[in-house]
């Protein structure tokens, strides 16, 4: 197929057909994901108010909710539009499908936002996720049959201890990663959930904006700091 001809097909084509199937399978996603929660709430009889519900939006839109907007206009750019589809239908973008991207992009020397680096970045995100799954299905079961032939007390000693040694581990992740000042303002939020007087949830909220708040402050602060160049 020519140049021009190939380039037709891709727009006319190929990208409203990409639109097209990937907000309908972003969409059969979300009712798949509320679906226990509606039957919880609505079925059993188990739903906790609007207020709880709201109360857990922002706690959780105060830490992440900007990522809403930064991941999609970040990762656009090297995903593709296919790519960016999958990537956030399948989860762990920046820690294993933007690597495996990246890395089919460069063995090809694809530059990024061309037609090549596209399909790459297709290719690579699509092998991610089932090699993820099959890995994930297998360590499930062999967990499970673990887990069932351990001693009781070993086996909710890992349970109990598991959820905490992951989250030490990325605390420690962001404190080698992270400068001083801003490792410091996430040990001041941190401090602020367990010192406040406010509720967990109405805590985690304060601490989130609270560790916006430092971050911002004391970033601006050392780029007012810097000379400006001649």
């Amino acid at each position: 197929m020519p140049e021009q001809n190939m380039e037709g097909f891709y727009r006319s084509s190929f990208i409203p057909r990409a639109h097209r199937i990937g907000r309908l399978t972003l969409a059969i996603a979300m009712v798949l994901c509320l679906m226990p929660a509606l039957y919880l709430s609505f079925v059993l009889g188990a739903f906790p108010g609007v207020g709880p519900i709201l109360t857990g939006l922002l706690a959780i839109a105060t830490i992440v909710g900007i990522m809403w907007v930064v991941e999609p206009v970040s990762y656009f750019p090297v995903l593709g539009v296919c790519g960016t589809y999958i990537s956030f239908l399948s989860g762990n973008i920046g820690n294993m499908r933007m690597p495996v991207v990246i890395s089919c992009q460069s063995a090809i020397e694809a530059e990024a936002g061309t037609r090549k680096a596209e399909v790459a970045a297709v290719l690579g995100i699509v092998v991610s996720v089932l090699v993820n799954l099959v890995f994930l299905i297998a360590l499930v079961l062999i967990g499970s049959a673990l887990i069932a032939v351990l001693p009781a007390p070993v086996a909710e000693a890992i349970k109990a201890y598991t959820l905490p040694a992951l989250y030490g581990a990325v605390v420690i992740m962001f404190i080698n990663s992270a400068t001083r000042r801003n490792a410091l303002t996430g040990a001041a939020a941190g401090l602020a959930i367990f010192l406040s007087p406010l509720s967990e949830i109405y805590s985690s909220a304060a601490a989130g904006i609270l560790a916006i708040v430092l971050a911002v402050a004391l970033n601006w602060g050392n780029r007012a700091a810097v000379p400006k160049a001649a």
